[in-house]
């Protein structure tokens, strides 16, 4: 079933060419788009983030600026905009999320795994943090990324997937997370 009209991701829709500033890094980056689930104190639904570079950053090589394009929310048989959704790529490991004020509240989405070998994610973002309208106070952390108490990872598990940027494509929302190879609470 299709819930949200969604678009084919254009590809190399910006240049970042930093050769002048850090000495032969440029490359093109793509629009990202993602459909996540949302499951949250009885409502239930679908988030749809359409978003594109907009700059360039440099800090130990260089990554997309992302500016969001549009955001639609589906919850409980309802449509609604989403209007002060922020993105933020994650820095040279790319361990992207994203966030909105919805119902009252500030939902993050974000990862509950981090390849412990190199400090990467090994998946979408698959979990949710929860705060209070301030975006700063935090009601419920539901990834608890640096907690040693494996009952605790994912308390608010959510599935995300990003558009092929071939055909708009989603791929399934089959929840099939695994810790990453390499975080330190495997070996516990």
């Amino acid at each position: 079933m299709q819930i949200f009209k969604t678009r084919v991701p254009k590809k190399a829709v910006y240049h970042c060419d930093l050769t002048q500033e850090l000495g032969g890094f440029e490359g093109d980056f793509d629009q990202k788009d993602w459909i996540c689930s949302f499951k949250y104190a009885g409502m239930e639904g679908y988030v749809y983030v359409q978003a594109s570079p907009t700059g360039c950053t440099s800090h130990w090589g260089f990554y997309p600026d992302i500016g969001v394009d549009s955001a639609v929310i589906y919850v409980n048989g309802k449509y609604e905009t989403l209007n002060d959704v922020t993105y933020d790529w994650g820095g040279n490991h790319h361990a992207d999320s994203f966030r909105f004020s919805y119902d009252g509240k500030v939902f993050e989405y974000s990862r509950s795994s981090i390849n412990g070998f190199a400090f990467r994610p090994c998946h979408e973002m698959d979990c949710l943090k929860v705060y209070e309208a301030d975006g700063t106070t935090l009601i419920e952390d539901g990834c608890n990324i640096n907690g040693d108490d494996l009952s605790k990872v994912r308390q608010l598990p959510i599935v995300c997937r990003f558009a092929n940027v071939d055909d708009g494509s989603f791929g399934g929302f089959t929840d099939n997370f695994e810790l990453c190879p390499g975080d330190s609470r495997l070996s516990e």
